[in-house]
């Protein structure tokens, strides 16, 4: 850090020694100057965060059948906010997306060995799987524990309701159980089987069933479950009544978008917000609710400290953005396709306010795939490490008294520390959506979440200090990547560049690793070619950020003249890390006693060097791979697989034309070594199933 500095001072001056708190390094600095980051800490509220959240989803409930006809509750509650505020623009829009159900009527009972309301949707709206579903049926319980096939198997589930006792997979049961001539299903729906099943057991975890009709789908809470087990293998009978009624509703993708206005002396934009809805049945405080709760505060602020001067008006305008997870964002896209081509970054806002030391959680920030290399993650990282250190207790400045240097907490919010931390892509999110349109973006998000997608995602989980600090964050960002002047885009490429050194040597550290863990002379020599790989790719990845950085310039052009300086640069410091790899694999080698000759192409390198993967109907930049990047939630193909953390860069390079060993290279390089072998057998596959071609290049 400190050599970093050193160059960057060269560059730009921050406060002053007159202006640093007592204990503030130095090196406690930022994108912005330590007077404005104090500013904004000042200003930024935790608590009206949580009002905002209060307002929006103080309890999970069953939405009625009217909203449909106008706005959403949650919809007006930001439009109201935000006109109040000051924000420009401000519009609920629209888009019919057809006809879906709204449930208005759900209760689960047991009828014997005693009348027992098991669950009503106004008190639990997750209860009710099958929101499609009608009727008044009744059947005896049978348990078929796991719901396989096998579990089915022999049973006489004719008008009967089965009991599962799966942690997930309701749905799957479900239809294997109805095609047995099942009425219904009553299931566990949890996050698997682990610490949120046991230490939390009377929470539901959100799921849909597409109900047949006079069928009807309960997901149940683990506890619940187990009481009908314990009733059932104590040899009573169990009688099992659902009454639901559902609406046809017209549905619809409703967006919620307001402004900040540039100053007019560019027509680039930013974009920052988060989901209000990822389901319309479904709600919650962390996750849909808290992205934009927080981004609300965080447009409040920035708009009144520009009007108290205390920070500058931005030249590119602002777009927030609350909307139906990723949907809402394809279908604003498509209505205002000029807003592609204008909007230079993104920053997604997910799940927020979780009590970090209550869910295990840190508070998380996931970067770009290394497929879209960006300056946008280092804006991101630099406020998040800024606000981390100067809200921590350090003891080297104990004498000035056992304190923070400039704790960041709310009234009535949390003293915890902020934990925070710098991971890899995942998709899943409105990001995604963004750089599939080719706009660089990044998510924050609180992970674990032991409330996640559940009955138990209420706003008492949440800690206005945790609002506060994301806060601040996000504010300073959003001014950092908001300004549009050529002296912040300066400071943002010096961010990338000192940024980049470091990650470069991670890169070495992992390659040097490998060389480490080797036993033989045979994994000592791919060893050594392993680390060569992480090194080069993360070259090709930072020469990829700094030329990114060029977007920030006022004359792009002359943006890319300045950062095409830094590639060379980058070269050389990849020719000293790479001697350096050379030099530790001889030391490697003579301590083992053995040779080190230098690598040569084998015939399946060869083989795999001359094949070029030509993607069939689909691929090409994609930002994550859509629903599931980056490992997440989704599908894919059948037959043999790279890891999961893999999938969805794989799907964004076999899109790219590139040769199966420069596939093999990026994601051994991104990631850890992934055998030749392993991803030749996962193509040819593919090819068998005519999704993607292996093309020679002498054949091109």
């Amino acid at each position: 850090m400190k050599a970093k500095w050193v160059v960057l001072t060269g560059i730009f001056g921050l406060a002053g020694a007159a202006g640093i708190l007592i204990g503030q390094e130095k090196e406690d600095r930022t994108l912005l100057s330590q007077q404005q980051m104090t500013a904004i800490i000042n200003e930024v509220s935790g608590e009206r965060a949580m009002h905002h959240v209060l307002e929006l989803v103080p309890y999970q409930f069953v939405r009625p059948p009217s909203e449909y006809q106008g706005h959403f509750r949650e919809s007006e509650v930001m439009a109201k906010f935000a006109r109040e505020y000051g924000f420009s623009n401000v519009a609920i829009e629209d888009y019919p997306t057809g006809q879906t159900y709204q449930p208005v009527v759900g209760e689960l009972w047991t009828t014997t060995p005693k009348s027992v309301k098991i669950y009503d949707i106004h008190d639990i709206p997750e209860s009710l799987a099958s929101t499609n579903s009608n009727g008044d049926i009744s059947g005896e319980l049978v348990n078929v524990g796991q719901g396989t096939a096998q579990d089915l198997e022999g049973k006489d589930l004719k008008d009967k309701f089965v009991l599962s006792l799966a942690p997930s997979g309701l749905g799957g049961i479900y239809n294997r159980a109805v095609a047995a001539g099942a009425i219904g299903i009553v299931g566990i729906s949890a996050i698997g089987a682990g610490d949120r099943s046991t230490d939390y057991p009377d929470e539901i975890v959100w799921t849909t069933v597409n109900a047949q009709p006079n069928t009807a789908a309960w997901a149940v809470s683990p506890k619940a479950a187990r009481e009908l087990e314990t009733m059932l293998n104590r040899g009573q009978k169990v009688t099992i009544r659902s009454i639901t009624k559902s609406e046809q509703v017209p549905n619809k993708q409703e967006i919620v978008h307001a402004e900040i206005p540039g100053d007019g002396s560019t027509t680039q934009e930013v974009a920052i917000g988060g989901h209000l809805f990822e389901s319309y049945i479904k709600q919650g405080a962390n996750d849909d609710n808290s992205g934009c709760a927080l981004t609300l505060e965080i447009g409040r602020a920035y708009l009144k400290l520009i009007a108290e001067g205390k920070l500058p008006r931005p030249k590119r305008t602002i777009n927030f953005q609350w909307v139906q997870e990723i949907s809402g964002t394809n279908a604003w896209f498509n209505a205002h396709p000029d807003k592609q081509k204008v909007i230079i970054g993104d920053l997604n806002f997910d799940m927020e306010a979780l009590r970090l030391t209550q869910s295990r959680s840190y508070w998380v920030l996931q970067r770009t795939p290394d497929t879209f290399p960006s300056y946008i993650n280092d804006i991101a990282q630099s406020m998040m490490e800024y606000i981390a250190d100067i809200s921590r207790e350090r003891v080297r400045y104990r004498g000035a008294g056992y304190r923070a240097s400039q704790p960041v907490e709310s009234p009535n919010g949390s003293t915890d520390a902020f934990y925070i931390k710098i991971d890899k892509h995942y998709g899943a999110s409105d990001h995604v959506t963004y750089m599939q349109h080719g706009i660089p973006a990044v998510m924050f998000i609180t992970w674990p979440d032991m409330w996640y997608h559940s009955s138990q995602d209420t706003p008492d989980k949440q800690d206005p200090t945790q609002y506060k600090r994301a806060a601040a964050v996000g504010t300073g960002a959003l001014a950092a990547l908001a300004s549009g002047t050529d002296e912040m885009a300066a400071r943002i490429l010096n961010e990338n560049i000192g940024r980049g050194l470091a990650r470069m040597s991670e890169s070495h550290t992992k390659g040097l690793g490998y060389m480490a863990d080797a036993t033989d002379a045979a994994a000592l020599m791919d060893g050594y070619k392993e680390a060569r790989v992480a090194v080069l790719h993360q070259v090709e990845v930072e020469k990829g950020v700094v030329n990114s950085a060029s977007i920030l310039w006022t004359n792009v052009n002359n943006g890319k003249q300045k950062t095409a300086a830094f590639a060379p640069l980058i070269d050389q410091r990849a020719s000293a890390l790479l001697n350096e790899v050379k030099a530790a694999y001889q030391l490697q080698a003579m301590q083992r006693g053995v040779p080190a000759p230098e690598p040569v192409i084998t015939a399946q390198e060869r083989e795999a060097a001359n094949l070029v993967v030509e993607s069939v109907g689909g691929g090409g930049r994609g930002g994550g791979g859509g629903r599931g990047g980056g490992g997440g939630r989704g599908g894919g193909n059948a037959g043999p697989a790279v890891p999961q953390e893999m999938n969805a860069e794989l799907t964004i390079l076999l899109g790219q034309h590139r040769t199966a060993l420069e596939i093999r290279d990026f994601l051994s390089g991104e990631f850890t070594p992934l055998p030749l072998a392993d991803l030749m057998a996962v193509l040819h596959a593919r090819e068998a199933a005519g999704t993607l071609k292996l093309v020679p290049k002498t054949a091109q």
